[in-house]
């Protein structure tokens, strides 16, 4: 260790290491982010650790650590998360530092622990003086008389009900058996089967309490599966926007892996862009809109609000999957890189050339948030149009964005969708067309061929917001939106709040 001074990020989660967490970590003093969780170390936690000063996140859960939680962690003034969840902590918990944000979950698995707070067990030499009564729970400290304690069983086991009913990830269990998923998907059948990722299967699954469940298995033949399977734990359990999709639990053994993940009722984005049998698409201008603001969100959460920066990699109407609401989540993070700094992790894939055909940037790859603005840029071209980025028509070094270039802004009724202009009326086509050319110009700019010259996200989720407001109102929050209540609320209104931003002209030379 003494030699990995500069290192900002080790990972050595989901192996099998069996030894004492070395002290000598403590040397690695720029590191930020530590991740030994899904090991074996077991002993007590080295307080030496806490000598790292810009340390960001560690993650020790699922191994066999001893004796008590250093009480320094708590005044560690960088440390934001911690993870010490499944394993033998012994000891008090004090609501100090990172403990005073951090949710249950992440020192479950710990039956030692002790503490006033996160329903913890009282500790007995506490230096805080335990109330007679708890908000939650009443704690009979003196044997009552019979009608007291038969109504505090019977509130236990009233509230215990209640939580198994409730889906959050702060109460949720960190892994669901193998035997629970076997049952929740009919034994992975095929009628059950609704999707298949780079990476492995999808299932539906119904737990015993009624919640859906989506279960995707990884396919271990593939030797990128366990990589694929620890990028994504690591980047889902830590989610917490409703644009992105979250992860409910794990299940994981030396033969089987899963995610599993909130079922998605309305399937994916591109199955409501080209549904099956040739049927019409039923999504109307305002979803799209929407749709794209939305996904425009999320993807600003990854990229600059996060505890990491996550580059996706494979932006795409199939990796974008909507709710029962419509509301929409970025899925499918098999491939996805994290950066620290300005320092790439070791979640790199090792294929030279990542995402789909069509979204990848022909001049940045993927290697860098620009990348992502790219696919976006796509995704949202693809939205107003209705053209695959790999449709037949596209050859001779024409692509989506050059077609959609060539025929902006004069003959935009050549390339947008026609059952966007079907229903409108001569006098609305004017409203209609101004919209649609305010998002087209962001597509376009998303997805110039140099990278410093496409927007961050950042800028194009606050852009799509404001295009949504003058457009659509407050109801742009609401779905469905009928096209010609819509034209009823903007007609004869004039695009004067945009202007001509100059960092959002497209030329079209």
């Amino acid at each position: 260790m003494s030699q990995m001074v500069m290192v900002q990020a080790i990972d050595v989660s989901l192996n099998k290491f069996s030894t004492e967490v070395p002290a000598s970590l403590s040397s690695c003093t720029n590191l930020q982010y530590l991740n030994l969780s899904w090991n074996s170390f077991y002993g007590p936690i080295p307080t030496s650790i806490i000598e790292l000063k810009n340390l960001l996140d560690i993650d020790l859960s699922n191994n066999n650590l001893l004796g008590a939680i250093p009480m320094a962690f708590g005044e560690m003034k960088t440390l934001q998360h911690i993870n010490l969840s499944s394993n033998k902590l012994t000891g008090e918990v004090l609501e100090e530092g990172v403990f005073a944000t951090i949710d249950e979950s992440t020192i479950m698995g710990n039956l030692g622990l002790c503490g006033t707070w996160m329903k913890l067990s009282p500790c007995s030499h506490s230096k805080h003086k335990q109330p007679l009564v708890s908000k939650k729970v009443i704690i009979p400290i003196v044997v009552g008389t019979g009608i007291f304690i038969l109504s505090f069983l019977l509130f236990m086991f009233s509230y215990r009900w209640r939580q198994r009913k409730i889906l959050d990830l702060k109460v949720w269990p960190l892994r669901i058996s193998y035997s629970e998923l076997v049952d929740a998907t009919d034994g992975f059948s095929e009628a059950n089967l609704i999707g298949i990722s780079s990476f492995g299967s999808i299932y539906k699954g119904i737990l015993k309490n009624g919640t859906d469940i989506a279960v995707k298995v990884l396919n271990l033949q593939d030797e990128n599966a366990l990589q694929t399977f620890n990028r994504e734990c690591n980047v889902l359990k830590r989610v917490r926007h409703r644009n992105v999709i979250k992860i409910i639990s794990t299940c994981s053994n030396l033969e089987f892996k899963a995610l599993v993940l909130p079922f998605m009722s309305n399937g994916s984005l591109g199955r409501w862009l080209y549904p099956e049998g040739g049927d019409e698409c039923k999504l109307n201008l305002a979803d799209r809109l929407r749709i794209a603001k939305e996904i425009a969100q999320g993807m600003q959460y990854l990229h600059h609000h996060f505890f990491v920066q996550v580059i996706h990699c494979d932006l795409k109407p199939n990796n974008v999957l909507l709710g029962d609401d419509m509301t929409p989540c970025v899925a499918d993070f098999g491939i996805t890189k994290l950066l620290f700094g300005n320092s790439m992790n070791s979640f790199t894939s090792t294929n030279a050339l990542n995402g789909s055909i069509g979204y990848i940037a022909p001049v940045g790859g993927m290697d860098s948030t620009k990348g992502d603005v790219y696919s976006y840029g796509v995704l949202l071209l693809e939205l107003l149009t209705r053209r695959r980025p790999i449709d037949d028509m596209f050859v001779e070094g024409i692509n989506l964005p050059k077609w959609v270039g060539m025929n902006f802004p004069n003959k935009i009724t050549e390339v947008v969708d026609n059952n966007l202009l079907r229903d409108v009326n001569e006098s609305d086509l004017s409203v209609v067309l101004s919209c649609l050319t305010q998002f087209m110009q962001v597509g376009l700019a998303c997805t110039r061929e140099l990278p410093q010259e496409r927007p961050n996200m950042m800028e194009i989720a606050e852009r799509l917001e404001k295009i949504a407001m003058t457009f659509l109102g407050t109801r742009s929050l609401q779905l469905p939106i009928d096209i010609l209540s819509f034209l009823e609320s903007t007609n004869g209104r004039k695009n004067t709040e945009l202007g001509n931003d100059e960092n959002w002209s497209t030329s079209t030379s």
